[in-house]
């Protein structure tokens, strides 16, 4: 069984052939590591036209001799027609410099399905693949290494894991905090507050626990800054290290911090960012913060900051907004109920997906990147139709709990019966193997239904199955994906998760 064929941009080239202009490649340690799992695991590895172009530029002719020899050993994959449609869906706009221009021709080449995920360093050429919705297939190198070893590799591996620190607890000289020191003058005395306040913060460390990987420090506001409404939280610093995105750690974050807001009885969450980070601006706009048009008055030489704000209540009067805004604007913890299905979940599969609801009893684990993650994604043989985005997911726990236990919305839906473009659809947020995958879709004629969806809770008190047919919810335990109609059991479940119908 091959595995997915990976795209690679020419900064990971290089970092795969070990070379830059003066030194070893920074990456070189993680590319290499990358190409033995892909080497091993039978991924073949591609560049795309533009990226054989772009090195065949590289000003320095020592570089570009080596690169060019490099790259004969390399597929080169034909160019994709560039359209009007694709370079507006994918946020590229006006007269595109040389850089961005290779950026698109790469972006246009994952867009055609020419190879499964494409690999990259650039957060800006991330960040225009989320605009084209490619971002799940748009990977950083230590991202592809983790999905192929969730994908194939038996043996444990290095996931993250949360911390809960106080500000006196961090180490101001960690590597993760250099950029903010040039980014913000008077770094020193802002930090010298945030350990005298005991300001409450989530890390996620290094899997040796030298450094951090991932950090948010928060603080609790009591002044309504920008005429917010309600108690408000403001993200004072929110960031992911480069060299540590993937496994989902600003999803892992963002989720500790939502339920933190709640816990506090938060309404408003707001974060002040410098426009040049338009990938995390990005990222916080996909789940659901705003920006308000608000800018904070900039510091000596820099751009004003970008205020982007994050309501956790919905209005009384929730208007024209569907089910799946209403979820991406005011959740996790807001929900809107049309369409409610019970989805049965095997007990191995709910530990992945559902780290926090595992049994108090059982063996801690470190959660995969599917249970870090904001939105995951379920993988059926079901046949049901009636499942589309917005409709509310009760997860139903089988085997030994008998309990709904948590609760998504759904995302997006895809159904098909080549495992390629399932792998494509979930990514890293799939319980799945590449062999359970394929074990799916093994008769090649039936349609797996892969349903994305956005994680809004975990119940605190499970909802046990005498409990769920009590209440009209199921009339037995379920064995497959069912929908709820029972008026009297849409009401009880709407009091319960305090939604709307």
């Amino acid at each position: 069984m091959a595995g997915p064929s990976l795209l690679f941009d020419s900064n990971v080239f290089y970092a795969a052939i070990g070379i830059s202009s003066d030194h070893l490649h920074k990456d070189a340690e993680i590319a290499t590591r990358l190409m033995e799992l892909a080497q091993k695991h039978d991924c073949p590895l591609y560049l795309a036209q533009a990226t054989a172009d772009d090195i065949n530029r590289a000003t320095d002719p020592k570089l570009r001799t080596a690169s060019t020899l490099y790259m004969k050993q390399w597929k080169t994959l034909g160019d994709v027609p560039l359209t009007d449609e694709f370079l507006t869906s994918a946020g590229y706009e006006g007269e595109l410099s040389e850089s961005d221009k290779v950026d698109a021709r790469i972006l246009a080449t994952l867009n055609a399905n020419a190879a499964d995920f494409l690999v990259t360093q650039d957060r800006r050429l991330r960040q225009h693949a989320n605009q084209a919705g490619l971002g799940d297939r748009t990977l950083s190198i230590t991202s592809a290494i983790e999905l192929l070893q969730q994908l194939f590799e038996t043996a444990p591996f290095d996931v993250p894991t949360l911390e809960e620190l106080k500000g006196y607890q961090l180490d101001v000289r960690d590597p993760i905090f250099d950029s903010l020191k040039s980014d913000y003058p008077g770094f020193d005395e802002w930090f010298s507050k945030v350990q005298k306040e005991h300001r409450d913060c989530y890390v996620v460390r290094s899997p040796d626990g030298s450094q951090l990987d991932a950090i948010a420090i928060l603080k609790i506001e009591e002044d309504r800054p920008y005429d917010l409404s309600g108690r408000v939280l403001k993200i004072c610093t929110f960031k992911v290290a480069d060299h540590a995105t993937g496994a989902k750690r600003g999803e892992l974050l963002l989720k500790a911090i939502f339920n933190y807001a709640r816990s506090k009885d938060v309404e408003s969450i707001y974060v002040e960012v410098l426009p040049i980070y338009d990938t995390l601006i990005g990222f916080l706009e996909t789940f659901g913060f705003v920006d308000r048009g608000i800018t904070k008055a900039p510091m000596p030489g820099q751009d004003p900051e970008v205020v982007l704000v994050k309501q956790l209540r919905p209005p009384t009067i929730p208007g024209t907004l569907a089910p799946l805004d209403v979820h991406k604007l005011y959740g996790p913890g807001s929900l809107l109920l049309r369409d409610v299905f019970v989805v049965p979940i095997r007990p191995v599969w709910h530990d992945i997906l559902f780290p926090e609801a595992r049994p108090s009893d059982q063996l801690p684990f470190a959660p995969l990147p599917a249970g870090n993650a904001l939105i995951k994604a379920y993988l059926t043989r079901s046949a049901i139709t009636k499942l589309t985005p917005g409709a509310t997911l009760l997860f139903y726990r089988s085997q030994d709990a008998q309990a709904i236990t948590a609760v998504g919305v759904v995302d997006d839906l895809f159904r098909s019966s080549d495992p390629n473009e399932l792998r494509r659809f979930v990514g890293l947020r799939t319980v799945y193997t590449a062999s359970e995958i394929e074990e799916l879709t093994a008769s090649g004629k039936e349609r797996v239904l892969a349903i994305r969806f956005r994680h809004d809770r975990v119940l605190e008190n499970p909802w046990p199955l005498d409990e769920l047919i009590t209440r009209r919810i199921v009339s037995a335990a379920p064995q497959t994906i069912q929908q709820v109609t029972d008026q009297g059991a849409l009401t009880w479940i709407a009091g319960e998760v305090n939604a709307r119908l």
